[in-house]
Parts: structure tokens; sequence; C-alpha cells
């Protein structure tokens, strides 16, 4: 492994590839912890937005209707958990679990009924190879050759994981309708006595948000690769809590959070090449968020004594 200024600029895209479908579900994660939901259920969320994203590539061949059914199925899964848990107060921890175990269950039966194998539908189908989500090739920077690879194969929903960070940004902290929100997440009953319908705006924000979980599932079975394999979320959902819970459900924090797991994400993926143990690589991605976790827990508790 030659340590080179294109091997870096490899690894650089490589990791912007691992961080945009992160911080997809992790600013779905801030909008709905803005608004005190505990949203838990991102991991199936994003699961099985995913299958129905391949699923309708493989019979429709149209990425337009791909890209739109998976994100109304996240909205629709989203709004499932909202409505259980705002509208009939049911326990976050175990509607987020029930929806997480029952699109890990799902996927895999549909995985078995509609293609018969439990493992991985890759493109190549009877019908010919399946095409995913276009590759942007933006020109000024395809004629750089290190800004080049850094940019290479990505595609418009990866630009758009970025936009949408700083929209959502400006809507939250820039609008009346993110004060409203924030202000539901801050004191729901001094929200509700200022005239806002509090689980109205918890539910369809919610809702809204989990579109862009759907445009990460997209991401997954259609970005870098064509292809669906059982569990193929590979717990993002859950490392986008921690991510979440790093930057305290700010949009732009969500950023600088997500590039932290995305980057030991794509560490493992480049170190595939050498000779450490492929064991000891798929860990990586899931001890740098415990640490990260545990560091931080560790700040917070100091700054908490320091003010006290």
């Amino acid at each position: 492994m030659t340590l080179s200024a294109e091997y870096l600029a490899t690894v650089l895209n490589s990791t912007l590839r691992e961080v945009t479908p992160l911080l997809l579900v992790t600013l779905c994660a801030c909008v709905c912890s803005k608004v005190s939901v505990f949203n838990i259920a991102l991991e199936g969320t994003l699961l099985t937005s995913a299958f129905f994203a391949f699923l309708t590539q493989y019979f429709t061949r149209n990425i337009y209707l791909s890209v739109l059914v998976s994100v109304l199925v996240a909205m629709l899964i989203t709004f499932i958990m909202a409505f259980f848990i705002v509208h009939l107060n049911g326990q976050s921890m175990i509607v987020g679990m029930a929806i997480n175990t029952f699109s890990l269950g799902f996927t895999t039966f549909m995985l078995s009924m509609v293609f018969n194998t439990k493992g991985t539908v890759n493109a190549m189908t009877p019908n010919g190879l399946l095409t995913g989500l276009t590759k942007l090739s933006i020109p000024g920077l395809r004629d750089i050759p290190i800004v080049r690879t850094v940019f290479n194969n990505l595609t418009v929903i990866d630009y758009l994981a970025f936009a949408l960070a700083i929209v959502t940004y400006i809507v939250m902290y820039k609008t009346v309708i993110g004060f409203r929100l924030r202000a539901i997440g801050i004191n729901k009953s001094a929200a509700s006595s200022l005239g806002i319908r509090v689980k109205r705006y918890q539910i369809i924000s919610t809702t809204i948000s989990g579109g862009m979980i759907g445009l990460a599932g997209c991401l997954l079975t259609l970005g870098s690769v064509t292809l669906f394999t059982q569990n193929i979320s590979a717990a993002r959902g859950y490392v986008a809590l921690a991510a979440n819970n790093l930057c305290k459900g700010h949009p732009l924090g969500a950023l600088l959070s997500s590039f932290l797991f995305g980057f030991t994400k794509a560490l493992a993926s480049v170190l595939q090449n050498t000779a450490a143990k492929q064991q000891l690589l798929e860990c990586i991605p899931y001890v740098s968020t415990i640490a990260a976790m545990a560091i931080y827990n560790v700040i917070a508790r100091r700054k908490s004594k320091a003010l006290s």
C-alpha cells in the first residue's frame, strides 16, 4: 500500500460515499429529536426502503419511480412509528424495536419469495443488467486529476445529502416553523399553550423527515453498487442515532459526526486490501462508534461537574 495523493483521494471518495447515506439518516434523527420523538426505527426504515428501491428497479427499470417508491415507503413507516408514539402514547423503544425486527424478517422473507434466495441479489437479471443511480460528472472538476478522483462515482443524491443538511438547518433555525418545532422539543406544554398543535407538528415533521431515509435506502442499493443483500443497512440506523447524540440534533453538526463514522467505515473498506484480518476490519466502524460515545459522555460529565 503506497501512501500518495491519489490514494488519499481514493480514501476520501470512499468516505464521501459512506457518509451520504449515514448523513441522510442522521438528519432524520435530528428532526425527530428536535420534536421530542425518539426514533429508534431508523434501522428498519432504512432496510425496508432499500429493499423496495431495488425491487421497484428490478421490475420497472425506472430509476425515478424507484426513488419515489423508496421515499414513500420510508415516509409510511415513519408515519406509523410517529402515530403509535405520539397519538397512541406507545413506548418509543418498543415501537421502534418492533419495526426494526419486523423489517428484518419482512425483507428476508420477501427476498426468499421474490428472488428465491436468502443472500444477495445482484444487478444481473434474466432481462439484462440493472442500472443504478446516474453518476454525475461535474465539468469543472473532472479535468483536475486528484479532485476528479475525490468526486468520482457520486450520484445526485450524494450531492443532495449535503444540500439537505443546509436546508434542514435553515428551516430549523431561521424560520417560524423551525422555531415551533424546537419549542415542542424544549417544552411541549409551553408550546401547546402558545396555540401550537403539538401532535400534528410532531407527526408531520417526523413523517417528512423519513423521506430522507428513503433517499439513503436508494444509495445503498442503487448507488455505488446495484444489489440488495440481506441486512444491507448494517446497523447504519443505530450509528446514525449515535451521530445524532454527538451533534445534539444540530443539522450542521450532523455533517461532522457523519464524517467521523463514515471515515471509519471507508477506512475498513480500504484496508481490506492489506494483510489485516477481515473480522477485525469489520469491527472498526462499530468500535469507533462506542469509543466516540464514551469520550463524548466523559466530556459531558466533566462539563456538568464544572458548571455545578
